[in-house]
């Protein structure tokens, strides 16, 4: 198993941050306590973040959707919270589009420790990580996602605004049926015991 923590970076997590998300604070705390179950079960964490690099747009989609937006991808924006406990056995990868096995070497750090499952949380539960956790699926990963640690922002469609609270549990449902299973942070130090004293990856 490895922990896979996705764009903790404070244009979501800093209080009046651009892309500020409802309990961003308890989620960072929370997966700073779960990073430190995983390497206490000598299990590897990755932190990824999302790179704009300054040739490239930030995909079609985004730039449409965010025009004019560009300082919030950039600059103290663009950097990790500052409250993460990243530690030098973990590894720190960047990516340039949504998924985070996108021109990235996650899949090489996954084959090379013998992981078979993947943790997934972070930011946003609905966008990023939902297109690694498809990306995981698609190579074979096994995936749970750690809901209570992916945070969700709200979305305007048809204009109309759809509640955080809302897409978060929409991504529940799509995900638990299509992609992997849901489980809780307060649940990881029990799972992680058992699998590994039954040396699951």
């Amino acid at each position: 198993m490895a922990l896979v923590v996705v764009d903790p970076l404070r244009r979501f997590t800093v209080k009046g941050a651009p892309f500020e998300v409802d309990g961003a604070e308890s989620i960072v705390n929370g997966i700073n306590e779960l990073a430190n179950h995983f390497r206490q079960n000598s299990l590897p964490v990755i932190w990824v973040s999302r790179l704009i690099r300054p040739q490239l747009s930030l995909g079609t989609r985004t730039s449409a959707k965010y025009k004019g937006m560009n300082a919030a991808f950039t600059g103290e924006w663009a950097e990790m919270d500052h409250r993460l406990e990243i530690k030098p056995e973990d590894y720190v990868i960047f990516k340039p589009r949504h998924s985070s096995f996108h021109d990235t070497d996650l899949e090489i750090i996954l084959r090379e420790n013998g992981v078979k499952e993947t943790w997934l949380c972070g930011f946003t539960f609905n966008v990023c990580v939902l297109a690694t956790a498809f990306d995981a699926v698609a190579k074979d990963f096994k995936v749970k996602f750690v809901v209570d640690l992916c945070g969700t922002l709200p979305s305007k469609f048809d204009e109309k605004t759809v509640d955080s609270a809302s897409i978060h549990e929409y991504t529940k449902i799509i995900s638990d049926y299509a992609v992997g299973e849901m489980i809780a942070s307060h649940d990881a130090a029990k799972i992680l015991a058992q699998s590994s004293s039954g040396i699951s990856n």
